[in-house]
């Protein structure tokens, strides 16, 4: 988010458009690709929704032309788009799995995590407990 907000401070609309739709894509077909395989590795689990694997397939064809071809015209947008996506990965490190913090870390992320509800009008169902897997 801060690194969207520089960009939109220092760039044009346009190039973030650009950053925006390469990530989209990016994850639009990396989870395509999570439906594939889990098709082939649990096809016994219950699905509301079913469709015949030439319909993912085929989209992932397009979706690989369309990133191969956007790597190719715009490798410096497609390589601040991924850093913009690797910016998550400490988030993630810090706010999901380190298990073990501190009592300071825990409460710097739970008051993080609510001010980010209160401004996205986002809580969580059932009393506001988190469900743990």
């Amino acid at each position: 988010c801060l690194a969207t907000l520089v960009i939109m401070l220092v760039g044009d609309t346009y190039t973030l458009i650009n950053y925006v739709s390469f990530i989209n894509y990016l994850c639009y077909g990396v989870t395509i690709i999570g439906l594939i395989v889990l098709r082939w590795r649990k096809p016994k689990i219950f699905r509301p929704i079913k469709v015949n694997l030439l319909i993912p397939i085929t989209y992932l064809a397009f979706w690989a032309f369309l990133l191969i071809f956007s790597l190719y015209s715009e490798p410096i947008v497609c390589g601040v788009g991924l850093v913009i996506i690797l910016t998550g990965v400490p988030v993630f490190f810090l706010g999901v799995y380190w298990r073990n913090k501190p009592k300071c870390v825990n409460r710097l992320t739970e008051s993080i995590t609510c001010w980010g509800q209160k401004l996205c009008f986002v809580v969580y169902p059932q009393g506001g407990v988190a469900e743990e897997q």
